[in-house]
């Protein structure tokens, strides 16, 4: 099927338009309120004057908002740094925190569409693709861990590797998560990176000992980190092939198992988990993200935003795209969707009625498969054996070619002519 430039065109703006009209919807609406950016700026209101950081943000929001929310009923489980990188939000009200912040993260989808070789146009469209539209509307930060990781992976393909651990190292010390995507370069002994992403993650511990204290800090790790992880690990929100695995086998807290035989949830997911493991140290650096959320045992459903360099790196090649696409688009099937399908449409067939909720888990399960299909393609298509040894280094970027720390194919203006699409 071809599609000529003028019916691209309308497709994106039909797709920017409708992302963004909801997204502004919502966050002028009442539901505003109820935003996982919500987190900071009420434990850095506690910490503004004065009380418990760790206080439940379901507490903090009966002090602090015309009306408790009940979405967090513990305290954030964010770095405490972030808290005292968001007091200087504290000084507006919520709504026109939560309205900045949308537009903050359209900016930076805007440089990422460009860094991918996009055009606005495009990169607006993308905000419709179901995870980045859940981070847009619950104000999470995944799109600046998206932008720091890619100029983290420009730097290294520059050889500038101080620059590199300095990126990373910030994405580090606020979600610490992206520490994964440093292993490439440890098989690499790409050491100076390590180096500095490691001092950029101890500041960021000496900034959340400032502000919780040596007390704070052992209560953080010990307690709140472990806690609040543990109440979302075994529902829909975790995406990782564990929660597949809970959600189809048994152990999960918020579906009936498909098939009852929980003695198969720790094996497959150990498997898994190691044959992750030897991706994010073998394949390129770039391809980090896909390994990492195969082999965590807990990756919510919003994290697939760090894949979008890779679905699009995968797509540009004639022989991967449509397998990339059909994984991308698995990818989308988030919690959010899930439960949209459960509710305005699979309870309305007659043939599903009531028993629509014993599809959550299957339907759940489908983004981890997602992920599966983008790791083996990446795999395929960059094994280790075709040139990514230790220690290697790329010098410079091959001609015609635009990057922003991988390697894209020529981006030319088809000027009139018909796009293919497979």
């Amino acid at each position: 099927m071809t599609l000529t430039d003028r019916r691209l065109r309308q497709i994106q703006l039909f797709f920017a338009g409708v992302a963004l009209v909801t997204l502004i919807a919502r966050t002028i609406s009442s539901t505003v309120y109820t935003k996982d950016l919500q987190q900071e700026y009420l434990s850095a209101r506690a910490l503004r004057d004065g009380l418990d950081v760790f206080t439940p943000i379901s507490q903090l929001s009966m002090r602090y908002f015309p009306y408790a929310t009940t979405n967090f009923p513990h305290p954030s489980p964010h770095p405490p740094v972030l808290m005292l990188l968001s007091v200087p939000l504290t000084f507006a009200p919520f709504p026109i925190v939560a309205a900045l912040w949308l537009a903050g993260n359209l900016i930076l989808l805007l440089v990422i569409g460009r860094g991918l070789g996009l055009s606005a146009r495009a990169s607006l469209a993308l905000a419709a693709w179901p995870p980045l539209w859940w981070v847009l509307d619950i104000g999470q930060i995944e799109i600046l861990l998206l932008l720091l990781a890619m100029l983290g992976w420009r730097a290294a393909r520059r050889e500038k590797d101080w620059q590199a651990g300095l990126w990373l190292g910030i994405a580090t010390a606020l979600k610490f998560y992206p520490g994964l995507l440093l292993l490439p370069f440890l098989f690499r002994r790409r050491w100076r990176v390590l180096l500095a992403a490691g001092g950029t993650l101890l500041l960021g511990q000496i900034g959340s000992l400032l502000v919780v204290g040596p007390t704070g800090m052992v209560r953080y790790f010990r307690v709140i980190l472990p806690s609040v992880a543990g109440l979302y690990v075994r529902q829909g929100l975790n995406s990782s092939p564990y929660g597949a695995f809970l959600r189809l086998f048994g152990g999960a807290t918020d579906v009936a198992p498909l098939v009852p035989a929980p003695g198969l949830v720790v094996p497959l997911t150990v498997a898994l988990s190691i044959v992750a493991v030897l991706a994010l140290l073998l394949l390129r650096p770039e391809a980090a993200p896909v390994a990492a959320l195969v082999a965590m045992p807990n990756a919510w459903g919003y994290y697939a935003v760090l894949l979008l360099p890779e679905i699009v790196h995968l797509a540009r090649h004639p022989s991967l795209r449509r397998s990339a696409l059909v994984a991308a688009g698995a990818t989308s099937l988030t919690l959010p969707v899930v439960n949209a399908l459960l509710l305005t449409v699979l309870t309305r067939l007659p043939v599903v009625g009531g028993s629509a909720l014993n599809l959550a888990g299957p339907l759940t399960a489908i983004q981890p498969l997602g992920y599966l299909v983008l790791l083996v393609l990446a795999i395929k298509h960059d094994a280790p054996w075709k040139g990514w040894l230790p220690g290697e280094r790329t010098r410079g970027r091959p001609p015609g070619t635009k990057s922003v720390g991988f390697t894209l194919p020529a981006v030319s203006p088809s000027n009139g002519r018909a796009v293919r699409i497979d």
